[in-house]
């Protein structure tokens, strides 16, 4: 049975592996999204949490939906993937967007 993980320890997982893939250090990251390294830092070892602003920033440098940042084993999720499957990428993407818009507008 996999680990339970909290919501901020699942984030930094996966945010840590996803930048691996990408073969960025917390610096280039941080540089990339305008943040410090330190910040980086925080957040992968789940000391602090991202703003909304800024997890939008990481899925789009890091070319992954929002979701799969708070997902177990999002190492499992294929990126490079058929037509259908980018249909499903984008089509969750601008639900997310979608939905942000409308809690901004609305509150």
């Amino acid at each position: 049975m996999d680990k339970e993980y909290n919501l901020k320890e699942l984030f930094a997982l996966n945010l840590k592996n996803r930048r691996k893939v990408f073969k960025l250090t917390q610096a280039d990251l941080a540089n990339k999204i305008n943040v410090s390294t330190s910040f980086i830092t925080e957040i992968e070892s789940g000391r602090k949490a991202p703003s909304f602003s800024t997890i939008e920033k990481l899925s789009k440098v890091l070319e992954a939906p929002v979701w799969t940042f708070f997902c177990q084993n999002s190492e499992k999720i294929n990126f490079n993937s058929t037509e259908k499957e980018k249909l499903t990428f984008e089509l969750k993407n601008e639900i997310i967007n979608s939905i942000d818009n409308f809690i901004k507008n609305k509150f």
